[in-house]
Formats: structure tokens, sequence, C-alpha cells
């Protein structure tokens, strides 16, 4: 972990520390902002949005067909499609 840490800047690591407290889940982070060159703002949205937990539960073929960023992008656009996050607010909303 710490030659992946090494890899990072030092303003990832700082907002790693203070937003994510499992270590297995920082380690996590700290990869996939390497593999796919994650600024600072996209880290930070991807730990606030908990793409760690939702990770992994829909299936396509989209790794298989696409490069890492492009198939990022594409699962995430899928799973979010309502990603409002502009608005700013503070409460919960529902959109049922």
């Amino acid at each position: 972990m710490q030659e992946a840490l090494a890899q990072i800047p030092w303003g990832h690591i700082i907002r790693l520390m203070e937003l994510v407290t499992d270590a297995k889940e920082r380690d996590w982070y700290i990869h996939k902002t390497i593999e796919n060159g994650w600024s600072r703002d996209i880290l930070v949205l991807q730990i606030e949005s908990h793409l760690y937990q939702r990770q992994g539960k829909g299936i396509s073929n989209f790794p298989k067909t696409l490069p890492p960023p492009q198939s990022d992008l594409a699962r995430q656009t899928l799973k979010d499609p309502y990603i409002l996050d502009f608005l700013m607010t503070h409460q919960k909303y529902s959109t049922k």
C-alpha cells in the first residue's frame, strides 16, 4: 500500500484520511485513483457518492469492451442516472 500511496498527490492523501476510515476501502480508492487518474475533486465525489459500496452491484461488459476510464464512466452513468450534486441541497429528497 505504501508504494501505491506514494503515487498519488498529498492533497489526495489528506482527503482520503479525512473521509475514509476503513483501511481496505481507503486502499481501494487509492488504487482506483491511480488506475483512472482521478483528480482530487473526482476522488471526493466518488467517496461521497459511496462508489466503494456500490461497485460490483451491476453486471455489464463495459470493462471488457472499453478502456478503464471510459468503462468506469459508462458504469457510473448507468448506475446513477440522476446525479444532482450541483444542487447543493443538504436534505435527502426522493424522486418517487
